[in-house]
């Protein structure tokens, strides 16, 4: 079994966003077990961009901080790893001085609050940044294998936001 997984988080833990390199394509799960803890028992399904995944939850061991394995239903390949709170990533400013503009900036939302131009998009570096602005905060990051500007929404925009339903008449 290979370690790839593994390795690749360590050198973002270790040197930040400046040293990912790219999620290991075709890795199980268990590729990520030294570092990711997300047991497979009942995991929840997501739409992930134009494809069903499911979506181990666990943490992110060395940091302590909740992670999400999305996972191929037909063969287990990760497809995308989300970690909420990310301490490698720093401040929405630092994160544009290390890489840049974004290729896509996105609106997105964090539960039932949508939050305008906060999902910003790295095809080139392989990574989503998920940020506050007003708060100074990034929330989120996703890591997904080599992936286009254009192949972003259709194969690893993830619909995290939800919707309030009304409430029915009693």
């Amino acid at each position: 079994m290979s370690d790839a997984g593994a390795i690749a988080l360590t050198g973002l833990l270790d040197e930040g966003l400046d040293g990912w390199l790219g999620l290991p394509p075709g890795q199980p799960p268990e590729a990520y077990a030294p570092v990711v803890d997300a047991p497979g028992e009942d995991p929840a399904m997501g739409d992930l961009g134009m494809r069903k995944a499911l979506i181990r939850f666990g943490e992110l061991k060395p940091a302590g901080v909740p992670a999400e394995l999305w996972v191929s239903p037909h063969d287990a390949a990760v497809w995308m790893l989300a970690i909420d709170d990310p301490p490698f990533a720093g401040a929405p400013t630092a994160v544009r001085e290390r890489l840049g503009e974004p290729a896509l900036i996105l609106d997105s939302a964090r539960g039932t609050v949508a939050l305008p131009g906060s999902e910003w998009v790295y095809p080139g570096r392989d990574l989503t940044v998920f940020v506050e602005v007003p708060e100074n905060r990034v929330w989120r990051v996703a890591l997904f294998p080599a992936s286009s500007a254009g192949d972003y929404a259709e194969l690893y925009r993830a619909r995290i936001g939800q919707r309030r339903l009304p409430l029915p008449d009693l």
